[in-house]
């Protein structure tokens, strides 16, 4: 076995994880938001020379698996950079795409005017009509879903022969065309059309990125598969890869890095916080599992398919702040990025950014950001926070600074109670704080949560990418029967097709069949309610007697309004797993309480009441068993920690952070 390699590109920085089997190093460079790749291949560069190799080449060359989970999707989705759509639906649909009322993805992935409704059966000249219209008005991909297609998609497909008839593939004006059936098997008609709509609106911009990395390796030497990570949690091949089920797949592996940690320390009750440059994200682990919810939304287009509980602000080190005319703050959704960055960046900036404020307090050591590698510019810091800041408010610079840092807090605060509103409680959880920031805002966020234990990782720059390093290669399949549980034939007969199929796509993968661990997902419902999601890894459904298991879980654990004579299966998915090599999380032996050793000196630092003077500490010189009383700061390279009066940290055997608050 290799290196294993996991590169997870964010808003502002890149990070990338080298294993091999034993020992992790890792870097970050700023993420190059004009072309993604570069960034990528900054990571190669810079982890094969700290692993001693000569160059690419020979690196790639002792290199396994290769993951990458980045942003592209997602950034083409909020920077609005797509292509312009045009849609087909049935006729009626036009502006509500089968939801309750106006759907919002009318205006923000395809404009009204290029949605076209057609009435059933198909009228050609109708069709011909309204794609003349559209085609003038510069779409450059075609999306079809009408209204019940997933039980019969016959209209779907005559739509999308007519169109290629008209504009055949090898001609220049040919225009790709997406059926919903293509992208999503499920039954529910506006989850369909949005999910398509968003891989329509994605796919170019990713397809091209990923061929160019692919490109790279092969031309450097690497000839297995470049794999992409999901938002499942699991990886596969690029041709196996749709783009939206890379949206938001670093941080959901962030979750994943979360899980691992949380079965190494026994926690049933996991509340994650990953900040980094650009964005907050916060989620739940329960009894080592994430916690998942089957209607979510898309960066704000509703759909009905189980996903990962994950939200996500746009708050971190380069967001900026501004105050309103009601005299309050206003923190982003804009962000200064890597480039200009903030304006202590000293690249052009001078936008007032959290960063800046972080600075002013002293909780970031201008001369040690990034491990010293990058200065930053104090002078240029205060002077935009006191312009856009202080003076509006008439506070100096300090207290301007910490209303900014304040505010970032409360924010964060508020989007984990928001999510505890809709069921989530935060009674008995602990919080996993990790990301570039996350270390800053781990006890604050907690304290005022009433949450009393922080874990911080030393790897928790980077804990997306260890995410990614534990991942699976996964293919998921789906498909909706509507047929009664108790028809065991008509299930098996599905199982068995959806199985070869899988093991057709893990051999192209190049893997051992002997390793791949198949296993089944179905929701079921009475056919009024929602439906509910039961696990099995049990493939063979040869009598009534091998329903009974699933039959049983499902009555346990629907609610006492749901019907339970006949359920029906309305989704049924099955899931080939191959697992990867899981990198070694050494423990250490314990050392004294003492961190003198690691003691850097003092500094100002602003806190509740103004600037104290505050021991500062080396992360990297703190030893297992030491004790850190605060107030105190820890710097590493990639990420420093805040220890506000009344908290202390522990290192324990992991070289992690346990921070508690005194009792």
């Amino acid at each position: 076995m290799g290196y294993t390699i996991d590169v997870d590109t964010g808003g502002t920085c890149t990070d990338g994880l080298f294993s091999d089997g034993k020992k992790l190093t890792w870097v970050k460079v700023d993420t190059t938001p004009n072309d993604l790749t570069i960034a990528f291949n900054k990571c190669l560069e810079e982890g094969s020379k700290m692993l001693g190799f000569n160059n690419i080449r020979e690196f790639l060359d002792q290199v396994s698996i290769i993951r990458w989970s980045n942003t592209i999707a997602s950034n083409v989705i909020v920077e609005k950079t797509g292509p312009k759509l045009g849609l087909f639906v049935s006729e009626g649909y036009e502006e509500s795409l089968y939801t309750s009322t106006i759907s919002p993805a009318i205006g923000y992935l395809v404009e009204r005017p290029n949605i076209v409704g057609l009435s059933e059966p198909v009228d050609v000249t109708e069709l011909l009509k309204g794609l003349k219209e559209i085609l003038a008005r510069g779409i450059r991909r075609i999306v079809i879903c009408l209204k019940g297609s997933f039980h019969d998609n016959r209209d779907e497909e005559q739509i999308k022969s007519i169109i290629a008839e008209q504009y055949p593939e090898h001609y220049l004006g040919s225009i790709p065309i997406l059926t919903g059936e293509d992208i999503c098997k499920h039954p529910d008609d506006m989850t369909r059309a949005h999910a398509a709509l968003l891989n329509a609106y994605v796919h170019g911009p990713m397809a091209t990125s990923l061929f160019k990395e692919e490109d790279y390796l092969r031309d450097n030497g690497y000839v297995k598969p470049l794999l992409i990570g999901h938002i499942d949690g699991g990886v596969a091949r690029v041709s196996k890869t749709k783009p939206i089920d890379t949206i938001e797949s670093g941080p959901i592996f962030g979750i994943h890095g979360s899980i691992h940690f949380s079965k190494i320390y026994d926690l049933d009750k996991v509340a994650t916080l990953d900040v980094g440059g650009t964005t907050s994200k916060i989620g739940w682990v329960l009894d080592g599992k994430p916690v998942t919810s089957t209607e979510n939304e898309i960066f704000g287009v509703p759909v009905k398919i189980p996903l990962i509980n994950l939200s996500s602000i746009a708050l971190g080190g380069g967001t900026v702040a501004l105050v309103k005319e009601d005299r309050k703050i206003a923190l982003g959704p804009k962000s200064m990025g890597a480039y200009p960055g903030p304006a202590s960046y000293d690249l052009g900036g001078t936008e007032a950014t959290l960063t800046d404020a972080l600075v002013i307090l002293g909780y970031l050591n201008p001369d040690y950001f990034s491990g010293g590698t990058k200065k930053l510019n104090m002078e240029k810091a205060e002077a935009a926070v006191r312009e856009r800041v202080a003076d509006p408010l008439d506070v100096d610079t300090g207290k301007a600074a910490y209303i900014i840092v304040e505010d970032s807090f409360n924010k964060v605060a508020g989007e984990f109670e928001k999510a505890s509103r809709k069921g989530i409680g935060l009674q008995d959880h602990v919080l996993f704080a990790f990301g570039g920031n996350g270390g800053l805002f781990g006890c604050t966020v907690a304290e005022k949560l009433g949450i009393d234990k922080v874990f911080t990782f030393s790897i928790g720059p980077v804990l997306s990418a260890l995410g990614s390093s534990i991942a699976e290669i996964r293919h998921t399949y789906e498909f909706a029967p509507f047929s009664v549980l108790d028809d065991y034939k008509k299930l098996q007969e599905i199982i068995a097709k959806l199985e070869n199929q899988a093991l057709r796509d893990m051999k192209g993968e190049g893997l051992n069949l002997e390793n791949v661990i198949i296993s089944l997902s179905f929701e079921i419902s009475d056919g009024k309610h929602l439906p509910i999601t039961i696990d099995s890894d049990y493939l063979k459904f040869e009598s009534k007697d091998d329903i009974k298991p699933i039959r049983d879980a499902y009555n346990d654990k629907a609610p006492s309004e749901y019907g339970r004579d006949k359920p029906i299966i309305e989704v049924l998915k099955i899931i080939a797993r191959h697992p990867s090599p899981t990198p070694e999380i050494t423990a250490f032996p314990m050392s004294g309480i003492d961190p003198e050793a690691a003691l850097k000196g003092e500094r100002d630092a602003y806190w509740k009441d103004g600037y104290v003077p505050t021991s500062i500490y080396d992360w990297d010189l703190l030893q297992p068993g030491n004790e850190v009383k605060g107030p105190a700061i820890i710097e590493s390279a990639y990420a420093n920690y805040l220890i506000p009066p009344l908290w202390d940290l522990r290192i324990d055997e992991y070289k992690n952070g346990v921070i508690e608050k005194r009792r």
